[in-house]
């Protein structure tokens, strides 16, 4: 159904020359929708970081349940309700004008050069993140990273199975006082690497790649717990306790904390044990 769909955006906009008063309203807007990514997007979004989650977190969900909602989110079904969004905002005048927009050689250009206008932009800001790196560098050799260190996690002794937990009050420093599920949401098992390097300071971080169970699973526990801390043991220790500034969808972490360097390979010879 998507490459139909790239089908018809190509044949009404590079295609056999139909002008603009030979398509219908419908068609021009499908052609904005696709051409804008609109669709791509929402695609995604619904059922890439919403549906697929869901649906490992919750495999044991009648069948029914996921064929009902699967026959409502087919790739003409979202176009349909995406297009009726557009024919309630934008008036039959106002759809030929994006018609026209969409189809010309500028966004052409637009679309197809995205990547280089981005970069070259970057480029124009990049002395702020020179500036920003010289100044942290300048406060850790004049010894006054203690103070970026000193809201550094603690590793917290626990009696809980390794794991990744969601934290049930409303506790976000200290990890004494954190109420944490009494199971695990994402076991070890899901962690497919664990690697570990230096950050700009030179302090020691930990990477932990899901695989994709575990990325599911994740994604789903951060966006349920954006501003608050998920907890991370390894080795009957709390090793982490970040708090969630947004979801994370593709299974990617970085634990920075005060480890030392024999910590640091317990908890990834750990996390790397299948």
């Amino acid at each position: 159904m998507m490459k139909s769909l790239f089908c018809l955006f190509n044949l009404l906009i590079f295609g056999f020359g139909f002008s603009q008063n030979q398509l219908s309203q419908n068609q021009k807007i499908d052609s904005i929708i696709i051409g804008n990514q609109t669709f791509e997007a929402y695609k995604a979004n619904i059922i890439e970081y919403g549906i697929k989650p869901m649906k490992v977190a919750y495999p044991n969900a009648p069948k029914e349940f996921w064929d009902e909602i699967d026959s409502k989110l087919t790739d003409a079904e979202i176009l349909s309700q995406i297009r009726a969004v557009y024919k309630e905002v934008f008036t039959e005048k106002e759809i030929d004008e994006l018609y026209k927009f969409i189809t010309s050689a500028s966004y052409k250009k637009y679309n197809s050069d995205y990547g280089n206008i981005q970069g070259k932009i970057q480029e124009k800001f990049f002395w702020i993140g020179e500036k920003l790196s010289k100044l942290e560098r300048e406060f850790f050799n004049n010894d006054l990273s203690s103070k970026i260190d000193s809201n550094d996690f603690v590793p917290v002794k626990t009696n809980l199975q390794d794991g990744f937990y969601e934290v049930l009050n409303d506790e976000t420093k200290d990890v004494s006082k954190m109420k944490l599920s009494k199971k695990p949401s994402i076991v070890l098992k899901n962690v497919s690497l664990a690697t570990t390097n230096l950050d700009d300071l030179k302090r020691l971080i930990i990477n932990i790649e899901l695989d994709e169970e575990g990325a599911a699973l994740f994604h789903l526990l951060s966006f349920k717990n954006i501003g608050k801390p998920i907890a991370i043991v390894v080795n009957k220790t709390i090793i982490s306790a970040p708090v969630v500034m947004e979801a994370i969808p593709n299974g990617k972490i970085q634990i920075s904390g005060k480890f030392s360097a024999q910590e640091v390979k317990e908890i990834t010879d750990k996390l790397n044990l299948k």
